[in-house]
């Protein structure tokens, strides 16, 4: 019979600090391999170090999002660009898309003077709106 894999400090330890440099799961195992007590399968990674996998993202997660609302909320500006950190934060958090925006567009011609395209086609083919004598 199979002795059952133990729980080791040292596999915790080298699975946290991969999940900290962005490894994925399934590059884990392999990187893992030489240590002792190093589980061979992602099923066994999980039953005995998914709990504080989780954690550790769940802390990377909370790190990262506080540092984005801090830029949201009081600005970003570096070299005079500025970063999407307030739009990353609407659009994920406060349903906010660019579609929705309304875009206001300062009207150039003055409305007295212009004329509709139907006018404009009419009167291009001789049809004058103002002529007495009708259609």
């Amino acid at each position: 019979m199979l002795q059952k894999l133990p729980y080791s400090k040292v596999v915790e330890k080298a699975v946290l600090e991969l999940i900290r440099g962005g490894v994925s799961v399934r590059q884990i195992c392999p990187a893992i391999s030489h240590l002792n007590d190093a589980p061979k399968s992602l099923s066994t990674l999980y039953k005995w170090y998914g709990t504080a996998i989780e954690a550790e993202r769940a802390k990377i997660n909370a790190a990262v999002g506080a540092r984005v609302i801090d830029q949201a909320l009081y600005g970003d500006v570096q070299d005079g660009i500025t970063f999407k950190s307030q739009e990353l934060f609407l659009r994920s958090k406060g349903g906010w898309s660019p579609q929705n925006t309304v875009n206001e567009v300062d009207q150039v011609v003055d409305p007295e003077v212009d004329e509709a395209a139907a006018d404009t086609l009419m009167n291009l083919l001789g049809f004058n709106k103002d002529d007495d004598e009708g259609v």
